[in-house]
């Protein structure tokens, strides 16, 4: 029998290592990550349609009275992800805007906000910020990140802009911050979803990420942990999600999230 060599037994052997995920922060510099994380519970737990485009990367989710439509759109020239309500009788029409690479974590605080429904927040958006340590920029409509990174912009209208930024390599002596991604809340978005933004980009909770698909950018400017997160772990918490979304559409009751992450019930 013809034994493999010993390089053949190592690229075995690293073949077959399960996957794993690196723990990223700052999260807003993560990457855009697995965008089911924003449309699997409007799918599954809130019956949002979809509409079906035949031949094409583009992904539209209706709400059932038809107000509230999230579209995306995978275009590298302009967001990939647009939330739009149409206005009722109550409430004047509104959009928010995200860049391609804006974490999927993010965009999903704005969609559940909205499907669970307004909760205790504060009436300015902008304290999110300014209590978790973000200061005022030279003009008083701007807050900027302790980093650097991020800059928030509130017309005096209502409208909200946020820019983000990353370092493009480790070699310059001075790095010029490059475009990360960027977002836009038009005037009327609903201050409860602006603040639930907000407040998933100040959070301090790393993203799991697959290090090796971020773009070489990111990676420059963000922390990545030493100890690293079984791909399926990923997978598990995604369909926790959507069944603790469904519990609380419906009123139904599930027993408390254990430490440190989901339990693997099952896979789908």
């Amino acid at each position: 029998m013809n034994r493999p060599r010993h390089g053949q037994r190592t690229a075995v052997s690293r073949a077959e290592k399960p996957p794993v995920l690196a723990q990223v922060a700052p999260r807003y510099l993560a990457g855009g990550g697995d965008p089911r994380w924003v449309t699997a519970p409007l799918q599954k737990a809130f019956r949002w349609q979809s509409a079906h485009i035949p031949l094409s990367p583009v992904v539209r989710l209706t709400r059932r009275d038809r107000q509230a439509e999230l579209l995306l759109s995978p275009d590298p020239d302009d967001h990939w992800w647009t939330l739009h309500h149409t206005g009722s009788s109550t409430e004047k029409a509104w959009t928010m805007r995200f860049g391609a690479r804006t974490p999927a974590e993010i965009v999903a605080a704005a969609t559940d906000a909205l499907t669970t429904g307004p909760a205790d927040s504060m009436a300015d958006p902008m304290q999110v910020l300014e209590h978790a340590g973000w200061k005022h920029s030279v003009r008083d409509h701007q807050i900027s990140s302790p980093d650097g990174f991020v800059t928030v912009s509130q017309h005096p209208v209502g409208a909200m802009n946020i820019e983000v930024t990353a370092h493009d390599g480790p070699w310059a002596s001075e790095p010029t911050a490059r475009p990360a991604w960027r977002a836009y809340f038009s005037d009327h978005t609903p201050p409860h979803l602006t603040a639930a933004v907000l407040a998933g980009m100040v959070s301090t909770e790393p993203l799991l990420r697959d290090e090796k698909a971020m773009v070489p950018f990111l990676r420059y400017s963000v922390r990545i942990a030493p100890e690293r997160v079984p791909a399926h772990q990923a997978e598990y918490a995604l369909w926790d999600r959507v069944d603790r979304l469904a519990a609380h559409r419906t009123g139904t009751p599930l027993p408390p999230q254990p430490p440190g992450g989901s339990l693997p019930r099952r896979t789908r």
